[in-house]
């Protein structure tokens, strides 16, 4: 298990939650203080149960359950898929935003087969906006890979990397096309007040959605 951190106290004191019937090796580990038993019922409802558990404050919690308030970072990626691009290429043909808590967007423009960054800005918007945008991110993606998206053979596709304070990630991938989640992305974008947006975002991601 990776490092991950409470998100009501930020100990990393943290064990992994197990369900189910456990074995004598189970009961060892948790005397040890290795994992929490959590039952037999992995789902309530549909939804996942807690999977981790915080020995100093005692909270249980799963990352699929946290809330837009518990996000850190949001990245999206996305890039072009038609085309033909030299290996050498300086052509922008992959573009990186990341949206983060405290009101920062930072933008990057990549070639297709390279990290060498061609271009970058970065911007302020209220921290309003941003909790916004998380909360109906959340509402499109939940539950997770259930979200309606549209296939595309040609155009962009994109990846959604959103992080959370328990130091965990959850991912995302798709086509630019109109589904429930990159429509969400364009409309957060489409009333950012900022050149950045108005040159890079309004003209690129529309002739992607193409």
């Amino acid at each position: 298990m990776g490092k991950c951190i409470c998100p009501k106290c930020k100990s990393e004191n943290i064990v992994p939650i197990m369900y189910g019937y456990p074995s004598p090796e189970a009961f060892e580990e948790e005397e040890k203080g290795n994992l929490k038993l959590g039952g037999c019922e992995m789902l309530i409802d549909g939804l996942a149960m807690p999977d981790r558990f915080c020995k100093d404050c005692k909270t249980k919690w799963c990352v699929d359950r946290l809330e837009a308030d518990a996000i850190k970072k949001v990245r999206f990626k996305y890039w072009s898929n038609w085309g033909f691009y030299e290996p050498d290429s300086i052509v922008e043909a992959q573009w990186v935003f990341e949206i983060f808590k405290d009101g920062t967007i930072k933008y990057f423009a990549y070639p297709r087969e390279s990290h060498k960054v061609l271009d970058k800005d970065k911007v302020i918007i209220s921290t309003q906006r941003v909790q916004e945008f998380y909360e109906k991110l959340l509402d499109a993606l939940k539950p997770w890979n259930a979200a309606y998206e549209c296939q595309v053979c040609d155009g962009c596709s994109y990846r959604l990397d959103i992080t959370y304070c328990d130091g965990r990630k959850k991912s995302h991938t798709g086509d630019i096309g109109g589904g429930t989640v990159d429509e969400t992305i364009m409309n957060f974008f489409k009333f950012i007040p900022v050149v950045l947006c108005q040159d890079l975002v309004q003209i690129k991601m529309r002739s992607s959605a193409c």
